[in-house]
C-alpha cells in the first residue's frame, strides 16, 4: 500500500514537473517571437543610424545604337498586317530602354520611305528614336548603311556603339558590364564578344544559331576562361548584333574593310551584323558550359519551327517532359 502511494506521488511529481517545463517552453517561444519582432521593428532605425548616403554612380556610358528597320509596303500601311513586326520592334526598343537604363542612349533607326511601322509604335518610343530615310539604298543593304553611320560618328563622344536588328530583345542590365569585363581580360587584342541568341517556342528555349545546322563545332584551341566562365570561337558566330567600344570601332574603321557592302555569307543582313567583322575581329561566344551567361532573344519563332532540334543540347527547358516529334 505504501509502495503504491509512493509510486503515485512520484508520478504526480513527474507529470507536474513536465507540465511546468512545457509551460516554460511555451512561454519562452512566445517571448522569443516577441523579441524577434521587436528586433525586426528596430531594423530600419539601425540602418538609418548607420546609413551611408550613397547615390547611383554619376558616370553614365554614352551608347549609340544603330538599327536597320525595313517592312513590306503592305505592313507599313496596315496596322493589322504589320502587327507582328510592330510587336517585335516595340519589344526590342523596350529591351534597350530597360537594359541600358543606366546609360545615355541615342537610338538611330535607318529605313526606307514607306517601308516602316515606326508610326504605329507607342508615342514614348517614337520620341526617343531618330529616324533616317535612305532614299536610294537597296533594302537588303540598309544594315550596311547603319554600319557606315556608326563608323562615321566614331569621332563623337560615344563610349559604345551597338548594332542590333529590330527583332532582338536584350533582357540584361549587366549586358554592357559583361562586354567590358570580356574586353579587359580577353587574351586576344582583336577578340570581341557576341551573345548566344535564342527563341522561346512552346515553352522551350532554343539557341537557334547553334541548332540551325546538324552540328556546330567549337574551337578547342581558342577556348579560354575568365573567372571560371569559358569562351570560344564557334562555326556560326551570328547573333544579329554587335557591341564595340569606341577604340574597337576606330581600329576597325582604320582597317581595310574590304568586305563592306558585300554579300558573301548567308545574306547582306548576316554579313553586316557578323561576317564582315571577321575581316578584322575574332568573334567569341560564351562556351556551351555557360552559354546562358550572355544571351539575347530573337523575338520570333521561325527558326525554331524550321529546325526544332529536339535532341540538341542547345534546346533546353525548365520543365521536364516529352516533346512530340511533330512539334
Amino acid at each position: 500500500m505504501q509502495m503504491r502511494q509512493t509510486s503515485s506521488l512520484k508520478s504526480r511529481l513527474f507529470h507536474g514537473l513536465m507540465f511546468g517545463v512545457a509551460v516554460i517552453a511555451r512561454l519562452w517561444r512566445a517571448v522569443r517571437q516577441k523579441l524577434k519582432l521587436m528586433f525586426f521593428y528596430q531594423r530600419g532605425k539601425i540602418i538609418h543610424l548607420f546609413k551611408e548616403n550613397t547615390q547611383p554612380i554619376a558616370y553614365r556610358p554614352k551608347v549609340l545604337v544603330g538599327i536597320a528597320h525595313i517592312v513590306s509596303p503592305e505592313e507599313a500601311c496596315d496596322r493589322q498586317r504589320g502587327a507582328a513586326k510592330i510587336e517585335r520592334f516595340r519589344k526590342a526598343l523596350d529591351g534597350l530602354f530597360d537594359s541600358f537604363s543606366h546609360c545615355d542612349l541615342e537610338i538611330l533607326v535607318q529605313t526606307l520611305p514607306g517601308r516602316s511601322i515606326i508610326h504605329f509604335l507607342p508615342q514614348y518610343q517614337q520620341q526617343r528614336i531618330h529616324v533616317e530615310d535612305q532614299q536610294t539604298c537597296d533594302s537588303y543593304y540598309v544594315p550596311y548603311s547603319v554600319q557606315d553611320k556608326l563608323i562615321a560618328r566614331r569621332s563623337e563622344s560615344f563610349d559604345w556603339f551597338l548594332y542590333i536588328e529590330d527583332d532582338i530583345v536584350i533582357h540584361d542590365s549587366s549586358f554592357l558590364e559583361k562586354i567590358i569585363r570580356f574586353n579587359q581580360h580577353c587574351p586576344d587584342p582583336r577578340g570581341i564578344l557576341y551573345p548566344n541568341r535564342y527563341e522561346m517556342y512552346e515553352g522551350t528555349k532554343r539557341y537557334i544559331d547553334l541548332t540551325i545546322g546538324e552540328t556546330i563545332a567549337w574551337d578547342r584551341l581558342s577556348t579560354f576562361e575568365i573567372d571560371g566562365l569559358k569562351y570560344a570561337e564557334c562555326e556560326n558566330p551570328h547573333a544579329a548584333l554587335y557591341c564595340l567600344s569606341a577604340e574597337q570601332l576606330n581600329q576597325w574603321a582604320q582597317s581595310s574593310r574590304d568586305w563592306q557592302h558585300k554579300d558573301f555569307m548567308v545574306g547582306p543582313l548576316e554579313c553586316a551584323a557578323t561576317f564582315s567583322l571577321l575581316e578584322y575581329f575574332i568573334i567569341y561566344k560564351p562556351h556551351p558550359q555557360n552559354m546562358y551567361y550572355l544571351e539575347v532573344e530573337h523575338y520570333d519563332t521561325k527558326y525554331s519551327q524550321l529546325c526544332p532540334a529536339l535532341n540538341s543540347p542547345y534546346t533546353v527547358s525548365s520543365v521536364r517532359g516529352v516533346l512530340s516529334p511533330g512539334k
